[in-house]
């Protein structure tokens, strides 16, 4: 059977579904001529990554290789078919593996056109590859550790000719910063030229016109000539290109050693037996542009990443842009803090779009190059105070002008010039690599773009604390001085008045204001504290009241396939200056099936948008905060619980200033106790070496700390370990006196109180007797102790726990990681007391904390008790249960679901009139699929079907569906598929009733006739 025919029949359409592609291999030629006419493309929808090239002619080991290769650092395919002739085997290979990796071990599958293969060939029909379906029998052949993409291998082939690069130069270079400049320049210089010369842009005829040697190119000079022919290489291309990386630095030619050409050269070479690519292996005439800004983490210092300095993945830069600049509308776009440029290469591209939509790109390509470098000059800018990083965002955009333009086109254009002219007028006409400021956006002194306004605004600034350090003295300039204009208000306020804990990110956004104009989008990553920390409060205040929010993508649970190294969690933000009559989207952006490497899916889910009025945000109504964990039922919950409490501050005993008497312990070994003990000063123990400090230390702890009690040890102490609900465990160790230690307050420790750990959720004990302890244990005391036991049960409860994480939780991922005072002050007490539930609560409690009963005994009892004191219906109760199941898998645990599928059913029969038939099944991928058939009579696929296809069909009944986006509900006809994890968390009593709740807002109509959705 011929390809087309085979093709056809799997569903493919060749006029629309595939489409012919050329492959050049411009010194193989006899594997161009081969290919010609034999290369087809399929480029799936988005977010199920089944794109693939269909190569029709046979071809030798070798050349699969190359071709191979080409796809690789083409990187916009996930498979490659290879089908030579009518009566061969049809070959599948997976296209992200590295080149290092054989033909052989590339190989997810074959086929035979014939009928014994009818049963494989059903895996690669069309619709699996629209609906991502496909991978459900392929992805588990993938092996990770082969995969390594493009960009990665990149990078790590460019950090070892730097280190390399670094040990010879140094040696000639002894200022740090001069050696580390000049490294970046050969590397970025060596990487614009192996472009231009895989692009042939410069080839034979340019190496003839000006160093008389045809045969020549870059690696032969580097090989066989002076370091004089090196920089005068590099300054013709900078005549040619105008481009001023090859301006600065000035490389002295005496650095250009034999040994440093020799090493440069050498990493051109192929090195098979090393397992290290060399830049051989990297094809720049195909390699996707925005892959250079990923260099730039090869020249991040570990104290820049430790500052929140990251490179911004496309896939986060795409999504911001494409919702600022979400009109056919070219204007000017400023990213305040560039890094590599990844923001300004992916705007650039979206401004070239729109202009070939408004046909204002000329057709021919030296016309095309000059109105790409006009746009680029005209409207893209950028300022970043890291010289490396400013450097590659100008060498990304440099590229960015030829990218989809015909090479031939320009080596013609560049020979006829030099010809005729003796010299090359493309570029100098515009230049834009001033718009790229190598400057500081917080700067007094430099101002970059004083008084210019822009049409687009984005970014992705670094977050940090800004250290009192001549470093930064900018920035701290900056927060000293800076007057910041309120909104509808005459007075003004310094940055440090609203910044919060000298957070940098912060101080950018309200610099960015002075670039705006009443009509400019802003689309930014910010660290997820400026937002949901207290100590940001009057930051979120001052963002509120002077910008109008459109979007919020809230980032944490997907960080680890965006920003895997950072320390703190993201949100991307969209905002305007319209503040009136704002209505927020809230994205809880979440991991699917393949988040996971290779696939790495950053999927948004409009149906789980949420709506959240800017203005109950500003009058504190509500808090963004609230929307980090849980859903809306949670929030309903957590509402009722506040609205019919106060909170428990209200029972605390106050001290003769007022202050509620909640506190941490005392602080061991600090500044004070330094300073108490040995009389040192903070800048003197800064200067004591690591190994005097820990003497000192040391000798400090054994003088006031004992395992024992004795006549000088006699004061006991406790860790938070030793706090257990209800039960002190026993003492750590024994004290002589406090008096030297951080913050001693004497008077916190004796008397009737309640002690608490602040870590791993809430443990309160009763205490009445001399204990002492440090800051990881709150005490509170009351005005009325007859409430004493009563306030311990409340605080050991699940309901409090739930409240803890719902409502006081400041970061999505991991537990509670510190329960601090102003948390406990808000744990809610119900205004009204039921007398005898209050009474039996206190009786046990004080019954636990005598040792009458273990908490395991009583455990259950107490906390139904305590859901009736706070009135819960059925469903809440059920909820605040569930939450606190230990995840475990169903397996063969059928039983487990039969009462999701009881509950599901009663959700719903109340409101349909048809009877209901709820199935499940087991599949692949660790799934269960639920379906729920609307109507006795519907022929649509049972879930207790064959367990290897039951998806298969799903999806082929549903075409519209998209696997790999795993959403959670399909919805058919007369029945709805639900297809969740097996994890028994996703299949409880309160997912039913969630799960229920959601199928009805799709099923019965609204009052205008629209369904709800």
């Amino acid at each position: 059977m011929n390809y087309k025919d085979f093709f056809s029949n799997l569903g493919f359409n060749f006029k629309s579904d595939l489409e012919n592609r050329i492959m050049e291999f411009e010194q193989k030629e006899n594997l161009s001529k081969k290919l010609k006419n034999s290369v087809l493309f399929y480029k799936s929808p988005n977010n199920t990554n089944t794109s693939f090239y269909l190569i029709t002619t046979e071809l030798n080991s070798t050349e699969i290789e190359d071709i191979r290769k080409y796809i690789w650092n083409k990187n916009d395919a996930d498979l490659i078919f290879y089908y030579p002739g009518q009566d061969a085997k049809l070959v599948m290979f997976y296209a992200k593996y590295s080149p290092k990796i054989s033909n052989e071990e590339s190989k997810l599958d074959t086929f035979s056109t014939s009928e014994k293969d009818l049963e494989k060939i059903e895996q690669i029909k069309l619709w699996k590859f629209d609906s991502g379906v496909f991978w459900l029998n392929y992805s588990k052949f993938i092996t990770k550790a082969k995969y390594k993409g493009i960009d990665k291998e990149l990078v790590n082939t460019l950090n070892a000719l730097r280190d390399q690069l670094n040990v010879i130069l140094s040696k000639l270079i002894l200022d740090k910063t001069e050696c580390n400049k000049t490294v970046q320049a050969l590397i970025d210089r060596t990487l614009y030229i192996k472009y231009l010369e895989d692009k042939h842009i410069i080839n034979s005829r340019f190496y003839d016109y000006y160093f008389k040697d045809a045969s020549l190119n870059y690696q032969k000079i580097l090989e066989n000539h002076s370091d004089a022919d090196v920089n005068k290489l590099f300054k013709i291309i900078h005549e040619i290109f105008n481009n001023n990386l090859f301006e600065q630095p000035t490389i002295d030619d005496k650095y250009l050693t034999n040994e440093i050409r020799s090493l440069i050269a050498t990493s051109f070479k192929a090195n098979t037996n090393s397992g290290q690519l060399r830049l051989f292996d990297f094809q720049f005439d195909v390699l996707p542009v925005e892959f250079i800004s990923y260099i730039y983490e090869v020249f991040l210092s570990e104290k820049q990443k430790e500052n929140g300095i990251y490179y911004t993945p496309k896939k986060l830069a795409q999504l911001i842009v494409d919702e600022v600049i979400n009109e056919d509308r070219i204007g000017s776009i400023l990213d305040p803090s560039s890094g590599s440029g990844m923001f300004l290469i992916v705007a650039y591209q979206r401004l070239l779009e729109i202009a070939r939509k408004l046909n204002q790109e000329p057709s021919d390509s030296i016309s095309k190059i000059k109105f790409r470098t006009k746009l680029l000059t005209e409207n893209i800018f950028g300022i970043e105070k890291e010289l490396t990083a400013q450097r590659f965002t100008i060498f990304s955009l440099s590229l960015q002008i030829f990218e989809g333009i015909n090479p031939v086109d320009i080596k013609e254009f560049i020979a006829n010039e030099l010809s005729k002219k003796g010299k090359v007028d493309l570029f100098s006409d515009f230049s834009f690599f001033e718009n790229i400021k190598h400057a500081n956006s917080l700067s007094a002194l430099e101002k970059a773009f004083d008084n210019k306004h822009f049409s687009y605004l984005v970014g992705n600034p670094p977050f940090f604390e800004i250290p009192n350090t001549d470093e930064y003295k900018d920035e701290i300039s900056f927060l000293n001085s800076y007057e910041v204009n309120l909104n509808n208000k005459e007075k003004k306020l310094i940055a440090k008045n609203i910044v919060g804990r000298y957070q940098i990110s912060q101080c950018f956004f309200l610099k960015i204001k002075d670039w705006s104009n009443e009509n400019t989008r802003f689309g930014f990553v910010s660290n997820s504290s400026n937002f949901y920390n207290d100590k940001s409060e009057k930051f979120q205040e001052y963002f509120y009241s002077n910008y109008g929010i459109e979007k919020i993508y809230e980032l944490s649970r997907v960080k680890k396939i965006l920003f895997e190294k950072a320390n703190e969690s993201v949100v991307a933000i969209i905002f305007t200056n319209n503040i009136k009559n704002v209505t927020i989207e809230y994205y809880p952006v979440d991991l699917g099936l393949f988040s996971e490497k290779p696939f790495e899916l950053l999927i948004i889910q409009e149906d789980k948008s949420v709506q959240i009025s800017q203005e109950d945000i500003l009058k504190n109504k509500i808090r963004l905060r609230d929307y980090l964990v849980g859903n809306e039922f949670d929030r309903q919950l957590i509402s009722k619980i506040t609205d019919n409490s106060f909170k428990i501050n209200h029972l605390a005993l106050k001290d003769n200033k007022g202050k509620v008497e909640v506190h941490s312990g005392f602080k061991i070994w600090a500044e004070d106790a330094r300073k108490k003990e040995y009389g040192i000063e903070k800048k003197i123990w800064s200067k004591i070496s690591k190994q005097e400090r820990e003497r000192l230390r040391f000798s400090f702890y054994s003088k006031y700390f004992s395992k024992t009690q004795s006549q000088e040890h006699t004061l006991p102490y406790i860790e938070y370990k030793e706090l257990s609900k209800f039960k002190i465990k026993g003492i750590t160790s024994f004290i002589s006196n406090i008096t030297n230690f951080d913050r001693p307050r004497h008077n916190i420790y004796g008397g009737e109180k309640i002690l608490l750990s602040r870590f791993g959720g809430i443990t309160a004990v009763f205490s009445n007797n001399y204990l002492f302890f440090n800051t990881d244990i709150l005490t509170l005391r009351l005005k009325n102790n007859d409430l004493i036991h009563l306030t311990i049960a409340l605080l050991n409860s699940h309901l409090a726990s739930y409240f803890l994480q719902m409502y006081l939780k400041k970061r999505v991922d991991g537990k509670f990681s510190k329960i601090g005072v102003s948390d406990i002050k808000q744990v809610p007490i119900p205004k009204d007391l039921d007398h005898n539930l209050a009474t039996q609560i206190s009786q046990i409690s004080k019954d636990l904390s005598e040792g009458k009963f273990e908490f395991s005994e009583k455990e259950i009892e107490l906390n139904e008790l305590i859901y009736e004191l706070y009135e819960l219906t059925f469903w809440e109760k059920q909820r605040v249960k569930d939450y606190f199941l230990s995840k475990e898998k169903i397996g063969r645990k059928r039983n487990k679901l039969e009462i999701y599928k009881d509950t599901l059913k009663d959700v719903l029969r109340f409101y349909l009139k048809n009877s209901i038939k709820i199935e499940e099944t087991p599949t692949d991928f660790n799934l269960i699929v639920v379906k729920i058939s609307l109507n006795s009579n519907s022929d649509t696929p049972k879930a207790d079907a064959t367990k290897k296809f039951i998806l298969n069909e799903v999806f082929e009944n549903n075409p519209n569906g998209n696997f790999l986006a795993s959403q959670e509900k399909i919805f058919g006809e007369d029945c709805v598929y639900i297809i969740k994890e097996d994890i028994n968390t996703n299949w409880s009593e309160t997912k039913a009733f969630e799960d229920g709740q959601d199928i009805l807002k799709h099923i019965i109509p609204s009052e205008d006739g629209e369904r709800i959705h």
